[in-house]
């Protein structure tokens, strides 16, 4: 039985023009010039990358865990500046709040998993009149270690209150397709994002959609 949907937030729900190039070459200029060595990270470095392989530079270099703990901050907030700003101007995708709005009257429980910050996060939802829809918010400061690791998925599970095998994400990238499948949950990987459906199809969802009315389908609600 189907308790709960879990959404992915930007490309699935909400629009965000953010670019990511830009702010990784932004946070990778910050945290050379804070010591981390030249030519160690680079802009195709996922961020969770570039802020584990900076924390690693620096203590290589014999910087206390205090003075890494602040340099990493300010890197972040860097980020976070540029995700609030979006969220600002963050669109609905078309169909999503008609679509919400019948997944809840259906009694399904909704939650969010994000690797935007919960500031960010929050923001696009009210701006756009669907943070009302979710039980269960789950940005990637509000846990240990984010997407792609399942831990962040799994957070959202259990704050929701259901068994994984009665949840079922919908995401926009591997991202959210990996977690899902090393957790055992249905996922379905949605084409309004950053991927095509061929490249969704090699991540191994259990669905690939265009619209996110047809999550409906699937979840057999009419």
């Amino acid at each position: 039985m189907l308790r709960a949907i879990i959404f992915d937030l930007d490309g699935v729900l909400v629009k965000f023009s953010l670019d990511s190039r830009k702010i990784k070459e932004e946070v990778v200029e910050f945290l050379e010039s804070n010591g981390v060595p030249h030519g160690v990270l680079g802009v195709t470095m996922p961020f969770s990358k570039i802020r584990e392989t900076a924390a690693e530079q620096l203590r290589t270099a014999g910087r206390d865990e205090a003075e890494i703990k602040g340099i990493m901050a300010e890197a972040e907030e860097i980020l976070i500046r540029h995700e609030i700003d979006a969220a600002l101007k963050a669109d609905l995708l078309p169909n999503v709040k008609e679509a919400l709005e019948k997944i809840a009257s259906h009694g399904i429980r909704l939650g969010l998993f994000t690797y935007n910050n919960s500031r960010a996060a929050n923001l696009a939802l009210s701006k756009n009149g669907i943070e009302k829809f979710f039980s269960a918010v789950i940005a990637r400061d509000s846990v240990e270690r984010a997407k792609p690791n399942p831990i962040h998925l799994r957070t959202v599970i259990d704050r929701l209150g259901v068994a994984r095998e009665e949840a079922i994400v919908v995401g926009d990238s591997e991202m959210d397709i990996k977690p899902s499948k090393e957790l055992g949950v249905r996922v379905i990987g949605i084409t309004t994002g950053i991927k095509t459906a061929e490249e969704l199809e090699s991540y191994g969802p259990d669905f690939i959609v265009d619209d996110i009315r047809q999550v409906l389908e699937i979840a057999g609600i009419r």
